[in-house]
């Protein structure tokens, strides 16, 4: 009777929150596989359903005085799941948009007089130019920009100088910054009209 009632989900949750480590890993391998798949179903393919299961339970562990025994944990735990994807989704697009964009534009000198519309605009703008710069340097500013590379990391995998990585960036950065200037009157008399 003792070993049934242990393997009650209720009397678990409550052991968890007495800091028991057995209760915990019950609770871990008895939900681990579902949340696993839950999350595959939910995920685009670069995200690691194995990592957000993870941070799930690191979670549960860190705030298990927090829970509720007479409410369904299974819920709780892919609500966590289903938050826990999302910020890292959120956090993948705004790594993504301060590399490709916001730094960019910042490194540009372009502010947004007319809201997010602009910033688009302009972003579309500084991608159209960057495929207009000579090969080497387009790598060169792509790894820089789009991968985050130090320019030590980027002479390292072309086999150039770290000189040479800033002179590349420099140059790629003035050819942008003349192009937008050109490109951003135009947008900005459309977007005041």
């Amino acid at each position: 009777m003792t070993n049934l009632k242990l393997h009650s989900e209720p009397e678990l949750i409550r052991r968890l929150q007495q800091g028991d480590q057995f209760a915990f890993e019950v609770l871990f391998y008895k939900y681990k596989n579902k949340l696993k798949g839950f999350v595959a179903k939910l995920a685009p393919p670069q995200v690691d359903p194995e990592e957000i299961v993870q941070k799930v339970f690191i979670k549960i562990w860190l705030q298990k005085e927090k829970l509720d025994p007479e409410k369904s944990f299974s819920s709780f735990l892919y609500t966590i799941a289903k938050n826990e994807l999302i910020d890292q989704l959120r956090s993948s697009i705004n790594k993504k948009t301060y590399l490709m964009g916001g730094e960019l534009l910042a490194d540009l000198n372009i502010s947004d007089p007319a809201g997010v519309s602009f910033q688009e605009e302009m972003e579309q703008t500084v991608t159209m130019l960057i495929g207009k710069l000579p090969e080497r340097r387009r790598q060169i500013f792509e790894l820089s920009r789009y991968q985050g590379l130090s320019y030590k990391q980027i002479a390292s995998e072309l086999g150039i100088s770290e000189n040479t990585v800033d002179t590349q960036i420099r140059l790629a950065l003035n050819f942008i910054r003349q192009e937008v200037r050109k490109v951003r009157s135009i947008l900005l008399f459309f977007i005041s009209r």
